[in-house]
Parts: structure tokens; sequence; C-alpha cells
């Protein structure tokens, strides 16, 4: 019983050991982020768009040069329909290159919140 116990416990400390790092590899996003780097970003939503093919979400924040790029399968009609502009948000997303200009791909609407 002790051995299941002790097991337990450092399945947990593994866990959580993992989960933290996962959590905080995320950076502010900045100039000198590179793709695939997992970054998160923080603003006023400027502007919300989806794509006329696709139904795809393409987000403009303040201070960033950057969009935000969300598809459909990833919650974009969800972050649509919450989102307004003058929302304050925090953004979660990967670095990615589109006809070459960068951009921030959301990986799970879950990953868009209003602050």
């Amino acid at each position: 019983m002790v051995v299941l116990l002790v097991m337990a416990v450092l399945s947990l400390i593994i866990g959580y050991l993992g989960f933290v790092q996962q959590v905080s590899a995320d950076s502010a996003y900045s100039a000198d982020s590179t793709t695939g780097d997992h970054v998160y970003v923080e603003g006023i939503v400027l502007s919300k768009q989806m794509t006329a093919k696709g139904d795809n979400l393409i987000l403009s924040i303040s201070n960033l040069n950057v969009k935000v790029f969300i598809s459909k399968d990833k919650g974009a009609k969800e972050v649509y329909n919450n989102l307004k502009p003058g929302d304050n948000v925090r953004i979660n997303g990967k670095v990615a290159e589109y006809k070459n200009a960068r951009e921030i791909i959301v990986e799970s609407a879950s990953d868009v919140k209003k602050l």
C-alpha cells in the first residue's frame, strides 16, 4: 500500500512539473519571436473579420503588428461570437508565417480570454 501511495504522489509531482513547465514556456510576443514559438499577446480587439472562404477568423489587436488567426476547426465562430471590438483580451498562440507575413495561430478557442 505504501508503494502505491508513493507512486501516486510521484505521478502527481511529475504531472504538475510538466504542466508548470508548459505554461511558463509561453512568452510575450515580440519582434524577436520566431516561427514556432508559443507566445501570448494582450491588448484590445481593434477588429474581427471572418474570411470570405473557409469561415476562419482574423483579429487585429492593439499594439500588435501581426494578425491573430483562428481556423474554423479551432473555434473561429465561437471566438467571433464572444468578442467585440474594444474587448481587452489575452491570446495564446504559435508564431507562424503566411504569405511572407507573421501571424499568431490560435490552437483552441479557450486560448482567447477576455480580461
